[in-house]
């Protein structure tokens, strides 16, 4: 019996046609599936440590009223910002603000009543949120409740090491990039739906109009989501994740970008904030310093040796992606710090939730669910100690805490006391509604003396680097809108800036070693 062309041809295309489905049903088995013992997975939450500690740093923050003269540069700036804003001043146009504009609006909500307290309070909150996801994240990855309150304190320590005194836009972005992670942390273990890219794109949203550069991670979580999603065949989910992502991203852009709008500040706010962001220096002479600082706290904090062991860990395919994550943008956040034109310490408190997250990472793999889990805690308790896996250096961190206000006082100190008498001469002697100068690399005469600005940079550090911003400081200047000018020595005045205090104005002696205070000819 033989087989004609035409049955031969329909057998060999049923074959091929199985074929193509039994593949397709291998790809369907090989694709995660939605995870609903997720939950399962989740320590309950311990919330009284993360509560004391945000306590704690808000307490000693300068928005706390008793402890503003201890504002450095950065943070004297943005307890002014807030105070201008009261004021009826604008960011952007009527002062030079490299943060966003939620930042802003939450810093004028936060000076409201004429009083700094709402900014300590805000703060707190940050903190706490941020402290709370923090939990979840190690919690679910260590599955043990003395490891997640180890790395917790760690956390916190780290903060108030590198962000003393508090104050800064990266710290209220923190509590959005660590919902963003946990979110993360869930969609790679297949535990939310796809609707959850709204909320996350609205986090992204919110972070980009605190602090700008913090929205690295959802840059390079969108090349890591594309990857997976092409790896699993989920390209239409993918196009539907991103329209999701794009539509809660739109929502508060929206909502909160319409106060530029009003203000008529759009194109400045662009500028200051997006812009300026990514004007980076990588000239061998500026890199110096700044590395060597970064490179210190790496080797401090054990994130150096976690980053090598994470990479290191790639080829197992567990938690890769999330990985991958954390080892690209903790990459990325470094070299935006290391080129950035004013290098700060602070700016290290965007690596933290990278550094930590690779940790969690790292930690064994979770309990089996058969396990007995008080053993499980203890045993964790006594094999990972984030002490010794860091060589015991993270002590430095802790030891330079109360350094800090020490160091303040011997570098500081004099000028401090200075710059508030100067402010008291000022406040007693300037008509009401005068404006005034500060040649200084603080902000803390306008505060005291209650006086605003008669210039767009209302310090003239670290904008004298750029002649396009000398030439701004200059033309405001010579406008003589200012009826007193106080120069620090120690910063030198630029020329035509110094001619026309010459010409225009008088020296007032105030008994004054480091300050210097003029006065408008009448």
């Amino acid at each position: 019996m033989t087989i004609s062309d035409q049955e031969l041809e329909a057998y060999e295309g049923y074959t091929r046609r199985s074929r193509q489905a039994s593949k397709r049903r291998r790809m369907q088995v090989e694709a995660p599936s939605f995870n609903e013992h997720f939950k399962d997975k989740i320590l309950p939450l311990t919330i009284w440590q993360s509560l004391l500690w945000s306590l704690l740093l808000s307490l000693i923050s300068v928005a706390n009223p008793f402890l503003t003269e201890m504002a450095n540069s950065i943070q004297s700036q943005n307890l002014y910002a807030g105070f201008a804003m009261q004021a009826g001043r604008s960011p952007y146009g009527d002062f030079f603000g490299s943060s966003g504009v939620l930042f802003y609006l939450l810093t004028q909500l936060g000076s409201s009543f004429g009083t700094t307290i709402g900014l300590a309070i805000l703060q707190f909150i940050a903190l706490f949120v941020a402290g709370i996801f923090f939990d979840k994240i190690v919690g679910y990855y260590s599955q043990s409740h003395p490891i997640t309150n180890q790395l917790t304190v760690w956390f916190y320590l780290f903060i108030l090491a590198l962000d003393f005194g508090g104050l800064y836009a990266s710290l209220l972005a923190l509590p959005f990039i660590l919902t963003s992670l946990w979110f993360l942390v869930r969609y790679f273990d297949n535990a939310v739906r796809d609707e959850g890219f709204i909320f996350y794109g609205m986090d992204a949203a919110i972070v980009f109009m605190i602090d700008p550069k913090s929205v690295l991670l959802w840059a390079v979580a969108t090349l890591i989501l594309l990857g997976y999603n092409i790896k699993y065949k989920r390209k239409a989910r993918g196009f539907y994740q991103l329209l999701a992502g794009l539509f809660g991203f739109l929502l508060v852009i929206y909502s909160v970008g319409y106060y530029t709008f009003i203000k008529q500040i759009l194109g400045v706010a662009i500028s200051q904030t997006f812009l300026y962001n990514l004007d980076l220096n990588f000239q061998l002479d500026h890199l110096t310093t700044p590395a060597l600082i970064i490179g210190a706290v790496l080797v401090i904090s054990g994130f150096l040796i976690t980053f090598f062991k994470t990479l290191g860990s790639l080829r197992d395919e567990r938690r890769r992606y999330m990985k991958v994550v954390a080892l690209l943008t903790f990459l990325a956040q470094l070299i935006f710090i290391l080129g950035n034109q004013s290098f700060d310490l602070h700016q290290l408190i965007a690596i933290l939730p990278y550094g930590f997250l690779m940790v969690a990472l790292q930690l064994p793999k979770e309990i089996d669910a058969h396990a007995d889990y008080e053993e499980y805690e203890e045993e964790s308790q006594a094999s990972f100690s984030y002490l010794k896996a860091s060589l015991f250096l993270p002590l430095l961190a802790c030891m330079y805490i109360p350094l800090q206000p020490v160091i303040f006082y011997l570098l500081e100190g004099q000028v401090a006391q200075e710059r508030t008498s100067i402010a008291h001469y000022i406040k007693e002697h300037a008509e009401a509604d005068a404006s005034i100068y500060a040649w200084d690399d603080n902000a803390q005469v306008y505060l005291e003396s209650q006086h605003l600005s008669a210039g767009t940079f209302i310090t003239v550090k670290p904008h004298l680097d750029k002649t396009t911003n000398q030439q701004v400081i200059t033309y405001d200047l010579n406008k003589n809108k200012a009826q007193y000018v106080v120069v620090n020595k120690d910063i030198p005045l630029l020329k035509n800036v110094k001619s026309n205090l010459e010409k225009n104005y008088n020296i007032v002696d105030t008994d004054t070693s480091y300050l210097t205070l003029y006065q408008k000819n009448n």
